[in-house]
């Protein structure tokens, strides 16, 4: 007994001692700094940059991918990482617009559950079957997209699905238009904000998912089901892309199974430049809001400057390298695989 607990005193000051790094700059502050000089740049380029009309754009932009982000930050923190939110985001977006018809405003809730589901799945996939997040989410990522070209095909090839203008009161009245001159879509930014920082701020379940993603040994000898935490971080990252789903074929009136795709990329880096570390354990809400902010900014500033749209994709991919030199912490990982 003795030796076990000098052996959990040593770990858990190794522990502390990685979490707890007097005078090292949170990442975040980094992410500030990057949208300041950045957004001088794109001004610089074009002084329509900063107009009020683009800022509004961004703003708008950056509260639909803030949802899948969310619930991407969920995975990472854990130590994982969810691939399957395109294809979740492309099968609600179809899926709902085929539920709005019978369902009605039931179509939300519903839609929110299935992406809840599909979170669940991909946990067990990876504590149950003992499958890698990466693999297991890829997989069902693929069969998702699938599906979202199957429903929309029905006949024919795969194609957008419009929403019925009879049912556009449904989507109007939750999702589109406006209140105090503020639209509704950064209001439902503003409330799912709220609720995944007080998850992860102020409940048990919150603080053990940083804990897992921080030390799984140490957590598990603590009590702590790894099991049962992995799975709501999956679950959250489901319900997070579930939402952007909904945003999207509201704001649109229509899905569009192919919708998805530039979410998996673009919710990764919103996680990673806002100073969430990809080796879990560090990181949190207001992070990644500021990194869905700088990724809105970036890929909207690279269109305003007129940047060749086939050359951004890899402005993006070295932005993303430069963010996790920046806060990925080696002293988890002592050999890179």
């Amino acid at each position: 007994m003795a030796d076990i607990e000098q052996a959990d005193t040593a770990e858990s000051q190794d522990v502390r001692k990685r979490l707890i790094r007097p005078g090292r700059i949170s990442p975040v502050y980094f992410t500030i700094a990057l949208l300041v000089v950045v957004g001088l740049l794109f001004y610089l380029g074009n002084r329509n940059f900063l107009s009020l009309y683009n800022l509004n754009t961004i703003i708008s932009f950056s509260a639909i991918l803030l949802m899948v982000a969310l619930g991407q930050m969920c995975a990472i923190l854990v130590g994982g990482i969810d691939l399957s939110v395109g294809g979740l985001v492309s099968f609600i977006s179809v899926v709902f617009i085929l539920l709005i018809e019978p369902l009605g405003y039931l179509a939300y809730p519903a839609c929110l559950l299935i992406g809840v589901i599909i979170g669940y799945i991909n946990g067990n996939v990876l504590t149950r079957i003992k499958i890698p997040s990466f693999i297991a989410t890829l997989a069902t990522g693929g069969i998702l997209t699938s599906l979202a070209y199957v429903a929309s095909s029905g006949a024919g090839a795969p194609r957008p699905v419009n929403l019925p203008p009879a049912k556009y009161y449904v989507v109007d009245t939750i999702v589109n238009g406006r209140l105090l001159t503020v639209s509704k879509v950064l209001y439902i930014g503003f409330a799912v904000l709220l609720i995944y920082y007080v998850i992860l701020r102020f409940t048990s379940t919150g603080r053990n998912i940083f804990y897992v993603g921080s030390n799984i040994k140490m957590s598990w000898m603590s009590g702590i089901s790894i099991t049962k935490t992995r799975n709501i971080a999956f679950m959250l990252s489901g319900a997070g892309a579930a939402i952007t789903g909904l945003l999207i074929s509201s704001v649109r009136y229509g899905g569009d199974p192919m919708v998805g795709n530039a979410y998996i990329l673009n919710s990764i880096a919103a996680v990673v430049v806002g100073g969430t570390a990809l080796t879990g354990g560090a990181g949190g809400v207001i992070n990644t809001l500021f990194g869905a902010i700088f990724m809105s900014m970036l890929d909207n500033g690279m269109n305003v400057v007129g940047i060749n749209q086939y050359f951004q994709q890899s402005i993006l991919g070295a932005m993303v390298i430069v963010c996790v030199t920046l806060t990925f912490d080696r002293t988890k990982t002592p050999i890179v695989k």
